[in-house]
C-alpha cells in the first residue's frame, strides 16, 4: 500500500471555519442626521412664540383667501385680528393663538422624536426615517394651522359657542393627537417607506 495514502494528517496545522459577521451600519453619518433634526426640534420648542406668530400670519392669509373674512397680525405677536358683525354691525375681534391651539409643541417634539430614532434606530433606513418624520412635520403643521383657521371661523359665526366646541370637541388636542398617531403609521414596516425593514445600510 502506498505510504503517501496511510500517511497522518500534520498536527501543527489547524484548520478553523469562522462565520462570515455582517459588521453594523456606521454610527457617525446617522448621527450627522441626526444632529439638525434635533436642533430645528429644539428651536421649535424654545421658539415657541415667533412659530405661533407665523401661524397666525397663515391663518389670516387662510382666512381671508378661503372664508373671505378679513383677517390680519397687527403686531410681531400672534395675536390675530379678523372681521366679524355684532348686532349686524361689522367689527374687528382677536384671538390669541396660545400654546393649547398651536402646533409647536407637536413639530418639536416629533423632529426630537425623529433625531432620537435616528440615532438609536440603527435597523431602520436613515433615508426612510427622514422621509417619514418630515411628512409627519408637515401634516402636524398643516392640521395645525387649519384647526387654527376653524377655532376662527367657528368663533366669528357662532360666538363662544362656536368656540367651545370648535376647541373642546371637534378641534380639541384630540385631533392632534389623532393625527400623530395616523402619522406612526409610517413608521411600522407596513407603512409608507417600510422603515423598520432590516438593513445594513446608514
Amino acid at each position: 500500500m502506498d505510504d503517501a495514502l496511510t500517511e497522518a494528517p500534520d498536527p501543527s496545522v489547524e484548520i478553523r471555519i469562522v462565520g462570515a459577521r455582517t459588521p453594523p451600519p456606521a454610527v457617525g453619518p446617522r448621527l450627522l442626521a441626526a444632529a439638525p433634526v434635533a436642533v430645528l426640534g429644539i428651536a421649535a420648542l424654545l421658539g415657541a412664540d415667533r412659530f405661533r406668530h407665523g401661524e397666525a400670519v397663515l391663518a389670516a392669509r387662510l382666512l381671508d383667501q378661503v372664508f373671505s373674512r378679513p383677517a390680519m397680525v397687527p403686531s410681531a405677536g400672534p395675536l390675530l385680528s379678523y372681521e366679524t358683525t355684532a348686532g349686524g354691525v361689522p367689527v374687528w375681534a382677536a384671538v390669541l393663538v396660545t400654546g393649547p391651539v398651536s402646533a409647536s409643541w407637536w413639530v418639536g417634539g416629533a423632529l426630537l422624536a425623529v433625531a432620537l430614532m435616528l440615532a438609536l434606530w440603527r435597523r431602520a433606513p436613515a433615508a426612510g426615517l427622514l422621509v417619514a418624520g418630515m411628512t409627519t412635520v408637515a401634516v402636524l403643521g398643516v392640521v395645525g394651522t387649519a384647526r387654527t383657521v376653524l377655532v376662527v371661523e367657528a368663533t366669528a359665526r357662532w360666538g363662544d359657542t362656536g368656540f367651545a366646541w370648535m376647541m373642546h370637541t371637534v378641534g380639541g388636542p384630540a385631533l392632534m393627537a389623532s393625527t400623530l398617531c395616523l402619522c406612526a403609521l409610517l413608521f411600522t414596516p407596513a407603512g409608507l417607506l417600510g422603515v423598520a425593514r432590516p438593513t445594513g445600510d446608514a
